[in-house]
């Protein structure tokens, strides 16, 4: 019996030995399926969906990236078609299997010997993404299945959704699957796209409204993998100005200096001609536009683009920049052509210049810049809303102005897609850049809206200095000191560049103060007020439709002018300053500047300034097709409603609790800065101590003011983040506050019971703040609080 054993044991173990441990020859594993060549080689099999990748090197750098490839469809879900994830992986043998491992380039030694490197690498994790069976192997080549590195939740939405209250999103593997025609191989890079499906228990409302079943949300997830380059000098960033950067810890830096290190990202552009002063670049920056875009917008996104050679003309590259239609040849999934898609929503959304960036060095190796389709519409309902519709459509200078806006918003996603970042404070130095967010500015010339300067018309002065600091070609000798000298120019001319902490940096604000902003916004909105109507339909356009998006651009016109002004009572003024330079750090806002803004603040809540007239009210029909479920916030156009947003817009964060402690804390410094007090009076002044109004209407605004400060006043000196002094003080004038309003005496009813109503809330609230403390009235949009009256959207436009 035991002979006989072990003569079968014999007799089949060399037919069970390959499938158990030498792997097949390739071609036998790969009989029958197609074959796609490129700097990673696959196979596509079809019988069974696999996708057999062959390993161009073991234990080398390749450049892995997990992008969106088709969207999510809503600007609330930031699922739109680009890159999500960017590392550097390596593929390791572990016997009969490759492990894919992504590097942590986090924490690097620069400097040293091979070992001080290994070191660093030793005391930090990395992380094994996928473990991959060897399919085939031969002459030192090496075929694997790579199923678990595709279907899994690669870009970690799971995650990201969850943290943005859109759901439970749990990747279904057994609705998720390849997507055949978009598994493609080129030169530098190799694509393999995907069907990736999600569950979903308890969609949200933005999930519900973009998918045919909100039960199932299913996007395609595309993987690529591109070649890792070599020979590229990176160049250090310096904080002062924005250029985009990458940064890591290197631990060979002497022990007396920071580990932190920080390389600017950019493309690898070089002169034919070195010793030129300007030159035609070796290999210039070519953008092709996506087929779907249509003209007249192409045109206007071309010529945007090409704003920047004037730029990098200063950086002494000549038609660096360049447009071009793709041929039918090209493949926007090939890396060596950067590509300029159109991208459709549901309603208005961002743009974004996505870049594949080398995460080891910050080379920009190429780019798919998205270009949000429905924004065009968004400007055109700007025009809408700023002049009447007299020649049966949009006029010509409304279409101007729209193609114009494309123009500067093309310049701005594609500044991205170069390397450049953000710069908010742009617009105190008069249009500086195109990485601004701008509204149009609308000024008020004889009495009349006047467009003629809605947007700039090329890049801006700070915009030079940022194509100069990243792309000027200097000796590495004296780098260091160019690149100190283009700072310090732009420093010389007042340019501005700030972080986020400084008030300047607003999004779509203007003009060289707050106080200009609010004074030109508010005197063109009481020109867009009164003259909203029918005259703003296009013929044949339903009067209902006069309660669109255009009503609310009219009605808050001012809103980011208010934004930016709120920013400066009991704000700082934050430089980026280095050691050895004069500029000072830091500047508390100048009193007469925070008093200014004030009073405007005060006039934007000012009962006249918040009604509608009732011309309009009389327009305000539901538009036809209204959901009648939505009848209670539909039937009847509340304008009292909108006073409240509105006022919520200027109070809530003038009463903020941090704006709170800085007040009180300023004062302390110094009394001649604006105090807490002080801005309490103001607004007390304006709100429960305002004279009586005699027109019914305004009374009935100023209700509304009233209860949105008492809110307000509520919610800071109940807050845990206020500082005690600010607490104390708000709740003491509260105290006072319910002594005078239960003495009150009015004859209109409804004032009468607000009155009491409000003395009763503060006595039950001084019983218990923390308990009894109002909701938010209304807040913008994003991750602040949920409301009760919530604002129409915000950015983009």
């Amino acid at each position: 019996m035991r002979l006989a054993f072990l003569i079968l044991f014999a007799t089949v173990w060399p037919v069970v030995a390959p499938a158990q441990g030498a792997a097949a020859s390739i071609a036998a594993a790969t009989k029958g399926m197609a074959r796609h060549e490129g700097f990673m080689p696959f196979f596509w099999d079809a019988t069974r969906g696999r996708v057999l990748l062959e390993i161009p090197a073991f234990d080398r750098d390749v450049l892995y990236y997990v992008s969106a490839a088709s969207g999510g469809g809503s600007v609330e879900l930031p699922l739109d078609r680009g890159i999500l994830r960017s590392v550097v992986i390596q593929f390791q043998r572990s016997g009969p299997r490759v492990l894919v491992i992504e590097q942590n380039l986090g924490y690097r030694a620069m400097q040293g010997n091979a070992g001080r490197a290994e070191n660093v690498r030793d005391s930090f994790p990395s992380s094994v993404l996928a473990s991959l069976p060897v399919a085939a192997e031969e002459g030192g080549r090496v075929v694997v299945d790579a199923s678990s590195l595709f279907m899994r939740d690669a870009a970690g939405l799971e995650v990201t959704l969850k943290n943005l209250n859109q759901g439970a999103f749990k990747f279904d593997a057994a609705r998720s699957d390849y997507y055949p025609s978009r598994l493609r191989a080129f030169p530098q890079n190799t694509e393999i796209e995907t069907i990736v499906t999600f569950a979903l228990d308890n969609p949200a409302t933005t999930v519900r409204a973009v998918t045919p079943d909100s039960r199932t949300f299913t996007l395609r997830i595309r993987h690529s993998f591109l070649k890792a380059p070599e020979g590229y000098q990176p160049r250090v960033a310096d904080p002062r100005i924005g250029v985009s950067s990458m940064t890591f810890r290197d631990y060979a830096r002497p022990f007396e200096e920071s580990t932190e290190v920080s390389w600017v990202t950019r493309w690898r552009l070089e002169k034919q001609d070195p010793s030129a002063a300007v030159s035609e670049p070796k290999q210039p920056i070519v953008f092709y536009l996506d087929h779907a875009i249509p003209e007249p917008v192409r045109s206007a996104m071309r010529d945007g683009i090409l704003w920047w050679n004037k730029a990098f003309e200063a950086a002494g590259f000549r038609n660096a920049i360049q447009v071009k239609d793709p041929t039918p040849d090209m493949d926007p999934m090939d890396i060596r052509y950067a590509w300029v898609l159109w991208i459709d929503r549901d309603e208005r959304g961002f743009s974004s210049g996505g870049t594949y960036r080398d995460p080891r060095t910050g080379e920009i190796l190429g780019s798919k810049t998205r270009m949000d389709s429905h924004r065009i519409r968004t400007i055109a309902n700007y025009w809408s809303s700023y002049m009447p519709n007299t020649e049966g459509g949009i006029a010509a200078a409304g279409s101007d102005m729209v193609l114009l806006r494309q123009s500067l918003l093309s310049a701005h996603e594609l500044g991205h897609a170069l390397g450049f970042g953000h710069n908010f404070a742009s617009s105190i130095n008069d249009r500086a850049s195109v990485m601004e967010y701008p509204t149009p500015r609308v000024k008020v010339v004889d009495g009349r809206l006047d467009l003629s300067e809605s947007f700039q018309r090329s890049v801006g002065a700070y915009d030079t200095f940022m194509a100069r600091y990243a792309y000027t070609e200097l000796p590495a000798e004296s780098e260091h000191a160019g690149l100190d000298a283009i700072v310090a120019e732009m420093r010389q001319q007042g340019i501005l560049y700030v972080p986020q902490t400084d008030p300047r940096w607003t999004w779509y604000d203007d003009r060289a103060t707050p106080a200009e902003y609010l004074r030109e916004t508010m005197a063109a909105r009481k020109i867009m007020v009164a003259q909203y109507g029918p005259d703003m339909l296009r013929p044949g356009e339903p009067v209902g439709a006069l309660r669109d998006a255009r009503l609310w651009m009219t009605y808050l016109h001012h809103r980011w002018a208010i934004e930016s002004g709120v920013k400066q009572v009991g704000g700082m003024y934050h430089n980026i300053v280095v050691k050895g330079e004069s500029l000072p750090p830091t500047q508390i806002v100048p009193a007469t500047v925070q008093r200014e803004v004030l009073g405007l603040l005060m006039d934007a809540i000012e009962p006249a300034n918040l009604a509608l007239p009732d011309s309009l009210l009389q327009q305000l029909t539901p538009h036809p097709g209204v959901n009648l479920e939505d009848m209670s916030s539909d039937y009847a156009f509340d304008q009292l409603r909108a006073a409240r947003i509105l006022s919520a817009l200027v109070i809530e964060p003038l009463l903020d609790a941090s704006r709170a402690a800085r007040l009180v804390a300023f004062a302390d410094r110094d009394p001649a800065n604006v105090s807490l007090p002080e801005v309490m009076d103001a607004l007390l002044k304006q709100t429960w101590n305002a004279p009586k109004d005699r027109d019914r209407r305004h009374a009935a605004l100023r209700r509304v003011t009233q209860r949105v400060s008492l809110d307000a006043m509520m919610m800071l000196g109940a807050s845990q983040e206020t500082a005690p002094e600010a607490r104390a003080y708000v709740r003491d004038k509260l105290v006072t506050l319910e002594a005078d309003l239960s003495s009150r005496k009015d004859p209109d009813p409804l004032t009468q019971a607000h009155l009491r109503q409000a003395a009763r809330d503060i006595t039950r609230y001084l019983e218990n703040p923390a308990a009894n403390a109002p909701k938010s009235a209304s807040v913008p949009w994003g991750d602040r609080p949920r409301s009760r009256f919530p604002l129409p959207p915000g950015p983009p436009l």
